[in-house]
């Protein structure tokens, strides 16, 4: 038995070992390249699906701005009616209160009293006049103060009238309109 050789053997085995090895091994890198592949398509189809989706998402909140800015500008267009219809309104309201005013300065205004000038700056009404004397204008006053469309503001100025006669008085009176309150009854 010495004669024997088992070196041929063995190296036959090695080398079927290290061909089963290189083809495993070969096996395995195809493997864990298609492994690498479906990892790699699976996360492409993804972010895809994920673009596509911001991108719906974008076309949208650009639908949804174009209809917030025409909603704002429905909106200014609503306010600026209601403003309109609120002036509309009351100019309604106060189309008969030129009338009462007028009527109302004829029922205040007592005798012995002459008005020079009559003038309006918004709501305030200044009356420029004479009297026949201190208490006319007082009488005036106090009768302005019980209506109800005239508002007692002021006494301007108080004056003798030398041009128009004894104890004449030259007067300039503010007030301002108002209207009676809802409550109460105005009688035309």
């Amino acid at each position: 038995m010495a004669n024997i050789n088992l070196l041929p053997w063995r190296e036959e085995r090695r080398q079927e070992k290290q061909r089963q090895f290189l083809s495993v091994l070969g096996l395995i890198a195809i493997l864990g390249v298609a492994v690498m592949a479906l990892v790699y398509t699976y996360y492409d189809a993804q972010l895809s699906a994920q673009r596509e989706r911001n991108k719906f998402l974008q076309v949208e909140i650009r639908k949804l701005d174009s209809k917030i800015k025409e909603i704002e500008t429905l909106e200014k267009e609503r306010l600026q009616l209601v403003e309109r219809m609120n002036l509309i309104q009351d100019l309604q309201k106060s189309r008969p209160q030129v009338v009462h005013v007028f009527d109302e300065i004829v029922a205040t205004m007592p005798e012995g009293i002459n008005l020079l000038s009559l003038a309006r700056k918004g709501e305030e009404l200044i009356f420029d006049g004479i009297a026949e004397s201190g208490p006319r204008i007082s009488k005036f006053m106090r009768n302005i103060e019980t209506s109800k469309w005239l508002k007692l503001e002021k006494l301007d100025a108080i004056d003798d009238d030398k041009e128009s006669g004894a104890n004449r008085k030259s007067f300039i009176l503010r007030t301002k309109i108002s209207s009676p309150s809802n409550t109460e009854e105005v009688k035309p």
